[in-house]
């Protein structure tokens, strides 16, 4: 069975994700529709500190309070995923760069004693169906333009459309 919600994050489990992205591009292919998928993670001086601070989960909460209740978020192993349901193209490099700007503007909390730090992020996205027709070729594809994005010095959004340029 399937533990479809985070406890305590209120963001969907990885392998929830993964079947309702499957259903996604089931539902989206029969009835011609669209969607995009963002993959986020933190940039590295924030990605060392994540893991024992639980700011990933604070990060997943964020976009979620962010993003419309249509969409999904959901931590995965290396970061975090957004679905954006009836979201392509232009549409949906402007939600990512929206989310990325958003979570720059967060005050975390740092360290006992010391002041509120910044967080930035890389951010890869790709469109149903332009970018592929099933969800392993879809986040193969969102992960390669992640790490394009990390690789370019992070806190930016690399997106499908804007490869092909």
């Amino acid at each position: 069975m399937i533990d479809f919600m985070e406890p305590g994050t209120g963001v969907f489990a990885e392998d929830a994700f993964r079947h309702l992205l499957t259903r996604e591009a089931l539902r989206a292919t029969r009835y011609q529709d669209f969607f995009s998928i963002c993959l986020v993670k933190p940039d590295s001086a924030a990605e060392t500190r994540m893991a024992e601070e639980g700011t990933r989960q604070v990060i997943s909460r964020k976009i979620a309070e962010f993003l419309r209740s249509t969409d999904m978020v959901a931590r995965v192993e290396d970061g975090i995923a957004v679905l954006l349901l009836h979201t392509e193209g232009v549409d949906a490099l402007r939600v990512a760069e929206r989310i990325r700007a958003h979570i720059e503007q967060v005050a975390f909390p740092g360290d006992p004693g010391a002041s509120p730090r910044q967080i930035t992020l890389s951010v890869g996205g790709v469109s149903f169906p332009r970018d592929g027709y099933n969800d392993v070729v879809l986040l193969s594809r969102a992960q390669a333009h992640l790490d394009e994005a990390s690789r370019r010095g992070g806190n930016q959004v690399v997106y499908a459309s804007e490869s092909r340029r």
